[in-house]
């Protein structure tokens, strides 16, 4: 794919603007007193990964749709396995968003979840490091967001559920 520089500091750029956007709504609606920037760093993590996926699936369907236009197009297991491991990223990275969501949210039981995810991708993504350093990328997004909420954990707690707590957290 030409311009691939371009492609991938845009693909950054847009998951910063989206992870700034998102922090923003998820800070003013939170249930929590989480900060605004591990709400922007564990949306800009999991907008990283799922944006790239989604460029992924753009790439192979465009190099397949070249190869119908030329005649030489051939249905074949790596088109098939491609195209099958961009939507399963894409899927788990929106999985990942909506429990940040979930947990930002006060729903603090869900952490275990969004932990499963995110250790399903690198799982998954691990495989991929030897035929493409590429692969990496989900997997160092997966442990921003596996290092945030650990380290942040108190935060994702309601009011309610805070030790010591004397104030209540309005958004």
């Amino acid at each position: 794919m030409e311009n691939t520089v371009i492609v991938d500091s845009s693909l950054i750029l847009l998951a910063i603007i989206g992870g700034w956007m998102l922090g923003n709504i998820m800070y003013r609606n939170r249930q929590t007193p989480v900060s605004w920037f591990t709400l922007f760093l564990v949306n800009f993590a999991a907008l990283w990964c799922m944006f790239n996926w989604i460029a992924h699936v753009i790439a192979v369907l465009a190099v397949n749709v070249q190869r119908i236009m030329a005649g030489s197009f051939v249905y074949t297991f790596p088109f098939y396995a491609m195209l099958l491991m961009g939507i399963t990223f894409i899927a788990l990275s929106v999985l990942q968003l909506s429990r940040i969501r979930q947990l930002s949210q006060g729903k603090h039981y869900l952490r275990k979840q969004l932990t499963l995810v995110s250790w399903s991708i690198v799982a998954l993504s691990l495989p991929i490091v030897p035929l493409n350093p590429i692969g990496l990328l989900p997997v160092i997004s997966s442990v921003i967001i596996l290092a945030t909420v650990s380290l942040t954990k108190s935060q994702w707690k309601p009011a309610a559920f805070q030790e010591h707590s004397n104030t209540i957290v309005s958004a």
